[in-house]
């Protein structure tokens, strides 16, 4: 068959949802909460029913909230990459920029911050440190942390945080696998047909995922929560796949999309009903909250999508797209900084009663810490077209 070059597709560019930034500030303040009220409640199970720290310790939901956003995101950078004619190197390299320099700047602070605590302790300037980093002596503990492998090595994650970055990355290399195939099916028979792969790529790994989890009650990683992610691609086929921005935009490349799209709703929603995954204590919500979570996300985005202009526009929404520009930094930074403020904040005397002031004063103290490490180091590596949008929000300056 004769090998043909892929033709551009796309007719329209497709408008940032920009709505997203601000779910990506509102996820990152809830883990934020999180872990301001979790490590305390641990010891003080009794507080646990104060309605602003019960809903605090559900933080781990807004991890949820970032894999459905990535998912999408993701999926867009994959399909930008199929009708552009961009390499597959070239959107490695674009993730791989994104993700790793701040993670592996997060890791050397987490490091440094065990060490210091490791010295104070040693000196007796402190007094023993519950949940302190441990370090381990095996290439396993440093391979798997530096190349963000700990699940696949077995590997202790330095910092609590960065178990969620290895789904982050394995999603990455999923979709890029398929974004290959996608591109030698798309180079014979034309671009359109190489979105029906992605599409049908993407649906088939998902579809397999759950149905492993139905029968077996679970899934080895990163199958367990594809899911979550898979909720967000496809819903970026579904919201922005049409004749407007796609030029062999046809019937059955719609019905296929919402063909893959409800057979993976459907299947969560089967999972939520029939499986249990996980703990379910404080700081660990089970699977059925995890899942239920990314449909109702995803439902909220198919309602809002439609709106996003006039909901970013509103000022209401400025703080929140502040806080959603440097979320990725806070969300890694802010388990560095809090331990320090929560024991100087109890030796104080802010406990029992008086932790909800301790808890007040932690979180303006991680978003500084977190927008601190943003305008440092990850602005350094957000890619022009991020930074020019973010410049025109003014939540970051047009310099950068």
């Amino acid at each position: 068959m004769k090998c043909v070059s892929v033709e551009r597709v796309s007719v329209k560019r497709i408008t940032a949802f920009r709505s997203l930034d601000i779910f990506r500030g509102l996820a990152a303040l809830w883990v934020v909460m999180d872990h301001s009220a979790s490590r305390w409640l641990f010891t003080h199970l009794s507080y646990g029913s104060n309605p602003l720290y019960a809903f605090s310790v559900k933080g781990p939901l807004g991890v949820v909230i970032f894999f459905v956003i990535s998912g999408y995101c993701i999926t867009g950078a994959a399909y930008g990459a199929l009708v552009s004619g961009k390499t597959t190197g070239r959107y490695a390299f674009e993730r791989i920029r994104r993700i790793y320099p701040p993670y592996l700047a997060a890791l050397v602070l987490t490091l440094a911050s065990g060490i210091v605590v490791r010295v104070a302790e040693k000196y007796h300037l402190i007094g023993a440190v519950n949940n302190r980093l441990e370090m381990q002596p095996t290439i396993a503990y440093w391979a798997g942390n530096l190349f963000l492998l700990q699940f696949e090595l077995k590997a202790r994650p330095a910092n609590i945080v960065f178990w969620s970055l290895c789904y982050e990355v394995a999603f990455y290399a999923i979709v890029g696998v398929v974004l290959v195939a996608a591109k030698y099916v798309a180079r014979r028979r034309g671009a359109a047909t190489g979105i029906m792969v992605l599409v049908s790529g993407i649906g088939m790994v998902t579809t397999a995922a759950l149905v492993t989890m139905l029968i077996h009650g679970d899934a080895i990683f990163p199958f367990d929560m594809w899911h979550q992610f898979a909720l967000g691609a496809l819903l970026f086929f579904c919201l922005e796949l049409n004749a407007e921005t796609v030029k062999d935009y046809s019937v059955r490349l719609r019905n296929l999309v919402w063909a893959n799209a409800a057979l993976v709703a459907v299947l969560t929603v089967l999972f939520v009903i029939y499986c249990s995954v996980g703990a379910v204590d404080i700081g660990h919500p089970s699977s059925k909250w995890r899942s239920s979570m990314c449909l109702v996300f995803c439902a909220v985005l198919i309602g809002l999508r439609r709106f996003d202009h006039a909901i970013v526009e509103h000022r209401f929404a400025r703080p929140w797209l502040w806080l959603g520009a440097f979320s990725y930094s806070l969300y890694l930074a802010h388990t560095i900084i809090l331990p320090y403020v929560d024991v100087i904040c109890r030796k104080a005397g802010l406990d029992g009663n008086r932790y909800i002031i301790t808890y007040f004063i932690e979180i303006p103290i991680a978003i500084a810490f977190g927008r601190l490490f943003f305008v440092l180091i990850e602005r350094r590596f957000i890619s022009k077209k991020i930074s020019e949008r973010l410049a025109t929000e003014h939540v970051l300056p047009a310099t950068v």
